[in-house]
């Protein structure tokens, strides 16, 4: 979530989002108060209308699978290839950036479907690799 703090006056104390914050000052403590914002993450001066947007980012990957090949102890053998697969992100997006996101995405909507359960599949496991490689899929 993009957060940022700004200090505030003790007469709003009691709002939400205002939390306070023990300074020490000398033998002495001092409480100053800060309210917690939201902010567009493309535009860190934006705080109103602020919405959280889960995105699924397309990224390359490795899976392991079965060749069908059976090895001298009868286990199958296992090899990799290349598969596209998701990570899910958020971004906080005020009205302008909003309305960015969806014209970029306009042309791709415009021709997508509703997407299918998922069937289940034969077992299949991600190598255990580094982070994959967005390659300029994000």
């Amino acid at each position: 979530m993009a957060v940022k703090f700004e200090q505030v006056d003790e007469s709003v104390k009691d709002e939400p989002g205002v939390e306070p914050v023990l300074v020490p000052l000398g033998e002495q403590e001092i409480t100053t108060y800060w309210r917690k914002m939201r902010h567009d993450d493309l535009n860190p001066e934006v705080t109103d209308g602020v919405y959280t947007v889960e995105i699924l980012v397309p990224v390359m990957s490795t899976e392991e699978y079965e060749t069908g090949e059976e090895l001298e102890d009868g286990s199958q053998e296992i090899a990799t290839r290349p598969c596209l697969t998701h990570e899910r992100r958020e971004v906080d997006l005020g009205k302008e950036s909003l309305e960015k996101y969806f014209e970029a995405l306009a042309p791709f909507i415009a021709v997508a479907r509703e997407a299918q359960a998922v069937p289940q599949q034969g077992r299949k496991r991600r190598a255990k690799a580094g982070k994959p490689a967005t390659d300029g899929l994000a």
